[in-house]
């Protein structure tokens, strides 16, 4: 017995590879014939809109194509074969000659015409579907040639999509005056959830300036009124609104300290989004609450003598003061946030708000401070808001604290924003 019948040790023989199951025995695996001839496989293409294989006739190079559906070892795909009068080939004479050769010692080829090219599944031992047999072994004369290659071109210009490759994203530019709308639209969004989610600060900057103006009214009384001959609840309405706006923006500061020590800032930063969008939607997220805070405040003021006597333009004009106040204010925040994220924020800008609150026209007559802090008292930005609050719903002048009041939060924006900019380009940068 010589050494090959022996085997492996032992006495056993070597078994034989084993084939694809989902082949016949007399087909060679798919990836040793491709491996073998140094051929790769082609990539499926454009699949037709009802899922038929589809002809197409080429008169240029003398070249059909049948496009098919599903896996490429599972079904029957896109094709390329040859026409007979064809001078050129994917493939070389011998390696022609000596598949058919193949083919022949296995039973003799499955279609009566020759094949031309890798891309065909005969090729790999598949059997055709009947529909494609019918349109590889049919002969079109001129006409038809013209009419099926223009019906080919209409159905792949109207496919659904690619086989093999997702369409390309489309390129975004994150500069410009549409991309800053956009990119400002979708990240309030974003703000907006995530401030819904937060009932707890939410309701903390409703209630704080509410019960404010309940403790307003019952430790001061009427003393207010009796000295200026007016109802207090014309200067303290204003003076809570302008207080539970400057209290709420600090909930934006903490959180944005927040997200910056977590990696978000980072995360957003890196996204092709508008630099100023992400500033700009929490501003907004600012507007929407301080427009809800000043209609519950005017609401309860009510109760205690506040009114709109003045008609629906000067009540419009009462809350668009507000929310100016409140978007400098805002943005000063921001600022702080950005820029220190290791500074107390809290401990800050609270002492702030309480000088200004403490300080101004709705707290007290200005007549009733000092003479060296009347100037003071009469030109702060508080003030300036409260008066011209006051004035649009009770009547008076009101131009000269208007104009204090625009001159006061134009300064602030202009004054902060470029720092805050800059700040976030560094906060997202560190979380430090």
């Amino acid at each position: 017995m010589s050494e090959s019948d022996l085997g492996t040790p032992g006495g056993h023989s070597r078994p034989e590879p084993r084939l694809p199951r989902h082949r016949g025995d007399d087909a060679a695996p798919i990836d040793h014939w491709w491996r073998t001839n140094d051929s790769v496989p082609r990539t499926r293409r454009r699949a037709a809109p009802d899922d038929e294989p589809t002809t197409r006739f080429d008169s240029a190079d003398s070249r059909r194509e049948i496009r098919g559906i599903g896996s490429r070892r599972t079904m029957v795909g896109p094709w390329t074969m040859l026409s007979p009068g064809a001078a050129t080939s994917d493939w070389t004479a011998e390696q022609i000659a000596e598949r058919q050769a193949e083919s022949t010692t296995r039973g003799g080829p499955r279609r009566d015409r020759q094949i031309t090219s890798i891309t065909d599944r005969e090729s790999l031992d598949f059997e055709l579907s009947p529909e494609l047999q019918a349109a590889e072994t049919e002969r079109l004369d001129l006409g038809q040639i013209a009419a099926r290659s223009a019906a080919a071109d209409a159905a792949e210009k109207s496919a659904s999509g690619l086989a093999t490759h997702l369409p390309a994203a489309p390129d975004t530019d994150e500069r410009g005056l549409r991309a800053y709308l956009g990119h400002t639209k979708i990240l309030t969004g974003r703000q907006l959830r995530v401030v819904t989610r937060d009932r707890l600060t939410l309701m903390q900057s409703m209630l704080f300036p509410l019960l404010s103006m309940v403790m307003f009214k019952v430790v001061l009384g009427d003393a207010v009124g009796q000295a200026t001959g007016q109802n207090s609840a014309f200067g303290t309405v204003p003076l809570v609104v302008l207080v539970g706006a400057m209290f709420g923006s600090l909930a934006v500061g903490t959180r944005l300290i927040s997200e910056r020590r977590t990696g978000l800032l980072t995360r957003l930063y890196v996204l092709p989004v508008h630099r100023a969008a992400d500033l700009t939607s929490r501003i907004n997220i600012e507007m929407f609450r301080i427009l809800a805070s000043t209609l519950v405040l005017t609401t309860a003021g009510m109760l205690i003598g506040w009114r709109f006597n003045q008609g629906v333009l000067p009540a419009i004009g009462i809350f668009a003061v507000a929310l100016l106040y409140g978007a400098a204010y805002s943005t000063i925040v921001l600022t702080m946030a950005v820029s220190a994220s290791n500074a107390p924020l809290v401990p800050i800008m609270s002492l702030c708000t309480s000088l200004l609150m403490f300080f101004n026209s709705g707290f007290s007559p200005i007549e009733a401070y000092p003479e060296i802090l009347q100037p003071l008292v009469r030109n702060q930005p508080m003030t300036c808001a409260i008066e011209t609050m006051r004035a649009l719903a009770t009547g008076g002048p009101i131009a000269e604290n208007l104009t204090k009041t625009i001159a006061w939060a134009v300064a602030i924006m202009l004054i902060f924003i470029w720092p805050a900019m800059r700040g976030y380009r560094r906060a997202a940068a560190s979380r430090t």
